[in-house]
């Protein structure tokens, strides 16, 4: 009995952390297609470049960034982040970037690990996006909100 109770613990085990060891594993250099999309979009508002960002993002795109921000809140659309996220970052912090540290996959979500530096910021932070039919569909923020207002213009 105790030997099947222990095979029958090994496999619940199993079955419970398999979706997290296996998650986002490719060959070696490979990048999945989500992993690709998120890296595209990182790289497109890093440019600058705002209508490669857009075609990076679906339409109906969901984006939140959580208390304590000037730009915090819950936008719908492209254009929605614009006016909301992006004037604000322009305003706020003096030569503003995002750069993907590591991504990491769960099924369709990407988590990206950022650090993100402007004129009196460096800091890290965790990202989480959907990526639906190769675009962000949804895409949340967890910032150091206390350490970003020190650095932001006032």
């Amino acid at each position: 009995m105790g030997k099947l109770m222990g095979k029958i613990l090994a496999g619940f085990v199993f079955c419970l952390l398999a979706p997290f060891t296996l998650a986002g594993h490719h060959e070696k250099g490979e990048m999945s297609a989500n992993i690709m999309a998120a890296k595209a979009g990182y790289d497109a508002f890093n440019t600058g470049d705002v209508e490669a960002w857009k075609k990076t993002q679906a339409d109906d795109l969901v984006f939140k960034v959580l208390e304590g921000l000037p730009y915090s809140g819950t936008f719908v659309g492209q254009q929605a982040v614009i006016d909301n996220v992006f004037s604000v970052l322009e305003e706020k912090w003096v030569d503003f970037q995002v750069k993907p540290i590591a991504f990491y996959e769960s099924g369709d979500t990407v988590f990206i690990h950022v650090r993100m530096t402007a004129e009196g910021l460096d800091t890290e932070s965790m990202h989480m996006a959907t990526i639906k039919d190769g675009k962000f569909a949804t895409f949340q923020a967890f910032e150091n909100s206390a350490l970003m207002m020190t650095a932001a213009k006032k």
